[in-house]
């Protein structure tokens, strides 16, 4: 078996794989998996015609991720698991509900963390912040569009300046050391973005740039933001960031992904107030040997009950 550490030259090699897959899991995004290359120990393995990626989960676990939909191809689940097997694999991640039940007769048991799950909302929900419940939302909108002077431009050669300066600022005010944080990953998106083809906004309040956001399509349906960040002092930022976003660069795109909370309790109280439409679950395929203890029973999708 070949093993290679996943660098941009295997681009051309596993874009076709990923767009194949047609999921809203973030992870299924060629530019998600370079910038977080070395977080998670992406390699690359070559068996034969079939390629698999394997990585270190965030908890420590070894896993190999699918490169090709399992529900669509018996052999392909059969070499997965003869690996994941004999290499010693923790687990087979991440796992799209609607693969299940190519693993379901093999001696597996699967489980999903909250943490893991990617957040997906209506593009129209958050062009419009609708009903009660987003109330607050729409009122902070409104008051970044009176309190300041706003303005959009799509990011690029010229204004690029403007979102790391306030990425170095978003670190410093950061309780993270840059190393834990998302910091060069952003960097790295910010300055390779037209290699990689996201599509990323500078928001600016009276001329100022207060934010950015960057992303790519995912699937024909569903939009990834990679990163957003904002200048906190300018009340409403984030609001008025999902709320451009979505209604300048989400057309024709019926929902947005603002990926996973990774467990961190400002990202799901922030990530929940915007009540998400549903959760990408994404499960966690163990070796029977492998099984961690059996976690208590959840909601496939949980209530959410606050605001910010």
């Amino acid at each position: 078996m070949q093993r290679e550490k996943l660098d941009y030259s295997h681009r051309t090699l596993l874009v076709p794989f990923l767009q194949k897959i047609q999921t809203p899991l973030s992870e299924y995004c060629f530019a998600n998996l370079y910038f977080f290359r070395n977080t998670h120990q992406y390699e690359v393995l070559q068996e034969g015609n079939f390629y698999f990626l394997s990585g270190i989960s965030y908890d420590k676990q070894r896993y190999l991720m699918p490169l090709q939909d399992l529900s669509e191809s018996e052999e392909y689940a059969r070499e997965l698991i003869r690996i994941g097997r004999e290499e010693d694999y923790d687990m087979i991640f991440p796992v799209p509900d609607e693969w299940l039940g190519t693993l379901e007769k093999q001696d597996f048991y699967n489980d999903y963390r909250e943490q893991d799950s990617d957040y997906l909302y209506t593009v129209e929900k958050m062009q419009h912040y609708p009903g009660r419940k987003l109330h607050k939302k729409r009122n902070l909108l409104k008051q970044y569009e009176t309190l300041y002077l706003p303005h959009v431009e799509e990011l690029s050669d010229d204004n690029t300046s403007g979102p790391l300066a306030l990425l170095d600022g978003w670190q410093e005010a950061s309780t993270q050391e840059m190393g834990d944080s998302d910091y060069y990953q952003c960097r790295e998106a910010l300055e390779k973005r037209t290699q990689f083809n996201l599509k990323g906004a500078v928001f600016y309040a009276d001329c100022e740039p207060s934010g950015f956001m960057i992303g790519e399509a995912v699937s024909p349906d569903v939009f990834t933001i990679h990163f957003a960040k904002g200048d906190i002092k300018y009340k409403g930022i984030y609001q008025f960031m999902f709320n451009r976003y979505a209604e300048h660069f989400c057309r024709g795109f019926k929902e947005i992904n603002l990926e996973q909370d990774m467990g961190m309790e400002g990202l799901r109280k922030t990530k929940r107030s915007y009540l998400p439409d549903r959760m990408g679950i994404k499960n966690r395929v163990y070796f029977k040997k492998k099984a961690p203890v059996l976690p208590e029973k959840r909601n496939h999708f949980p209530t959410w009950d606050f605001q910010i």
